[in-house]
């Protein structure tokens, strides 16, 4: 009886659950990864997956869902209305030749900022929410202008520092809209970096940004909804990185735009890539292209991005003049096209305008080592790189408020986020340039250097195990597909993981032998057959740090990046990297067939951010067989029966029963598995 009850409910199980089958990848995103791969020996794998998803979905914009910037009359008005304003200050300023005085004040990093400034920000930033206009509200108006057209005209290219120069500009003036004494702030994520616990850092108290982890429960922000009426989230820790000390100064050694800008530069010398890594390390709403700025601390981080291009610029004799242009970059970012969605009217190469610092703001130089951070309330000297400035929580009361909040947070409620943010290598080499001499512009007798060229320590570790906070950290994912937030759009797909112990690793389980302690060596890794294979790439690792697992475990993340949708989903199996060889699995969401179209690009990586290799069912084959594969799928409504409405249903899938045994697992209904053997990169096979 109860083996007929255990088949009865695995047939209910198989009835929502259908075929999945391989499509190759598709040129542009084949293109990229080869050209990217050519191109550094230094970036690790997951960063090009990154680099080449977010590419071809900000190039293919027009192929799935967008948000549309609103073409209410009234939201439109109101952006030509805040171009008029600045307009109309820097008007009368002549006219009072006031050539000394700033239009809008001095931005400066938030951890410097008195109470009194800081909370004056914060509630303007919440006025902007809650004050209507048109069919929406003033921040969610600016934020959907990062939206659709301007994917393509604002990123992977030359625009992306003077469209988003002028981006913040319009978010500044609306904020000094509601509050004249407002000047943006900025975000200098070195500080966080300098932390050995990142997710120590101030940035996440009640009084600043609030939570770090899942729905943003907490602080000035808690409970936001994204337009399409998904809560604000994060995901602080899981990929990425916050910039290093010394990304600054090798960016700022560069001498024109062409050496720091995407498509050209080198990813250890691009300023986008370094931007891009702090999105990726915030996570959450943050990772999307066309959700970051539903986050405010959007805007702070992009802040700064924009004071150290200003500092680049400053080293320039003709800065207005250095807008790159070749064939390489997309038409859309040509000097002469006009900025997508802003209403200013103006061209590209004006973002690259002197008037922005000369007469609306200029940048305070944010504190960088010890002595720098003395006395000040928010600042600390660092736990990671000593001497060096960073920014900590003040105490564990704050710290155990903020957790404390995390009970009221919302249950069973949908997530925003879409297409997501590439990220950058950081280079293992150390830069010994010495400091150079700085030729002043007819612009710079207001500017207050923010960055020195001294050589910081580095601290790059061939392989680097992750803390126990970001082990025990689960990801949230956000349930949105084509703008609607529902997990019954979704279906899972179970994955298996095998991976291969990562070189370079050691636990505290020594070996005796004959009364001696063996070198080197610990219990698991003794007489280990299975890691003598060499591979024929050595793959390139994060620059994270270098903390040691007590236990072993580790995660192996797979991501599910819609091509025929947008939409996004990420979960990771947890390994044994302790043992030669440990198999797990992992379940992912991906667009249900029974809305249409469902074509998606799956991929894997570890914790270190090196790629796994993509195998894909053979079917027919008894036992079941696997070949590589390009990780693209298609998932349609004919069995045989491969994925379920929920996790619990797909879980059914990779167990039947025997007489002797309740559960033994089966491959028959696995498509998809991944083998991080840390062989060469996985698109061997694209052409």
């Amino acid at each position: 009886m109860v083996a007929f009850i255990y088949t009865l409910l695995i047939s209910l199980v198989t009835i929502s659950v259908a075929l999945i089958t391989e499509q190759p990848m598709p040129q542009l995103l084949c293109n990229c990864f080869n050209r990217e791969l050519s191109a550094s020996k230094d970036e690790p794998g997951a960063m090009i997956i990154y680099t080449c998803v977010n590419k071809y979905l900000a190039i293919t914009w027009r192929d799935r869902y967008y948000q549309k910037m609103s073409n209410d009359p009234e939201v439109i008005n109101w952006f030509k209305s805040l171009y008029r304003k600045n307009k109309s200050l820097e008007y009368h300023s002549r006219l009072k030749r006031q050539t000394g005085s700033l239009l809008h004040g001095t931005r400066q990093e938030i951890r410097t900022l008195s109470n009194a400034q800081r909370r004056r920000f914060i509630t303007a930033v919440q006025r902007l929410k809650t004050t209507r206009v048109g069919s929406t509200n003033r921040y969610d108006a600016i934020a959907a202008a990062h939206d659709g057209p301007a994917l393509e005209n604002a990123h992977f290219g030359p625009n992306f520092l003077g469209w988003h120069r002028e981006y913040l500009l319009l978010f500044e003036t609306a904020l000094r809209q509601i509050d004249s004494r407002v000047v943006l702030p900025y975000w200098d994520t070195r500080l966080e970096y300098n932390l050995r616990n990142e997710l120590e850092s101030n940035i996440w108290d009640l009084s600043f940004m609030g939570d770090s982890q899942g729905v943003v429960s907490y602080g000035p922000f808690a409970r936001w909804r994204q337009p399409n009426g998904a809560f604000l989230e994060r995901s602080a820790g899981a990929d990425g990185s916050y910039i290093p000390p010394v990304g600054i100064q090798r960016v700022l050694s560069r001498q024109s735009n062409i050496q720091i800008s995407e498509p050209w530069a080198a990813d250890r010398f691009s300023l986008e890539n370094y931007h891009n890594a702090v999105h990726m390390r915030v996570g959450g709403s943050m990772t999307g292209l066309n959700t970051a700025p539903a986050d405010p601390i959007f805007f702070l981080h992009h802040a700064f991005i924009d004071c150290v291009w200003e500092d680049f610029r400053r080293q320039q004799t003709y800065p207005e003049r250095d807008y790159p242009w070749n064939n390489q970059a997309r038409r859309s970012q040509r000097p002469s096209e006009r900025m997508i969605n802003l209403e200013s009217n103006k061209r590209n190469i004006e973002g690259y305008s002197n008037e922005y610092t000369q007469r609306y703001y200029r940048c305070a130089r944010s504190p960088q080592t010890c002595r720098e951070c003395r006395n000040r309330r928010n600042l600390r000297c660092g736990t990671w790189n000593p001497g060096l400035c960073a920014a900590g929580r003040q105490s564990r009361r704050t710290s155990t408020r903020a957790r404390n909040a995390l009970q009221d947070e919302p249950k069973n409620k949908p997530l925003g986020i879409s297409q997501s943010f590439r990220s950058t290598i950081i280079d293992k080499r150390k830069n010994n340039r010495g400091k150079r001499s700085i030729p002043a512009a007819d612009f710079s007798m207001n500017f207050t250097k923010m960055f020195s060229h001294e050589d910081y320590p580095e601290k790059i570790p061939k392989t680097w195990r992750p803390s126990e906070s970001e082990l025990e950290s689960p990801i949230q994912n956000s349930f949105v597909i084509d703008g609607v937030p529902d997990i019954k759009r979704w279906v899972f797909i179970p994955v298996i993981v095998k991976h291969k112990r990562p070189p370079g690793l050691y636990f505290n389980s020594k070996v005796i032998v004959h009364g001696d302690i063996q070198a080197g060596v610990d219990v698991y890794s003794y007489a280990m057959i299975l890691n003598d294979t060499k591979t024929n790439r050595d793959q390139a690792t994060f620059p994270n740090r270098n903390i040691p697992s007590k236990v072993g475990f580790d995660k192996v993340f797979v991501q599910v990046d819609g091509l025929s949708y947008s939409g996004k989903y990420k979960d990771y199996a947890v390994v044994d990297s302790r043992l030669p060889i440990s198999e797990s699995v992992t379940f992912v969401g991906v667009k249900s067939p029974k809305l249409n179209n469902s074509r998606s690009y799956v991929s894997a990586y570890d914790s270190h951010g090196r790629l796994c290799h993509a195998y894909c069912l053979v079917y027919g084959s008894n036992p079941p067989e696997y070949k590589k594969c390009s990780g693209v799928i298609d998932l349609t409504t004919t069995s045989p029966f491969m994925y379920g409405d929920s996790i619990g249903e797909s879980n059914g899938l990779l167990y039947r029963k025997l007489k002797s045994v309740n559960h033994v697992r089966s491959y028959e209904n696995v498509f998809l598995t991944f083998h991080c053997d840390y062989d060469d990169t996985p698109w061997s096979q694209c052409k």
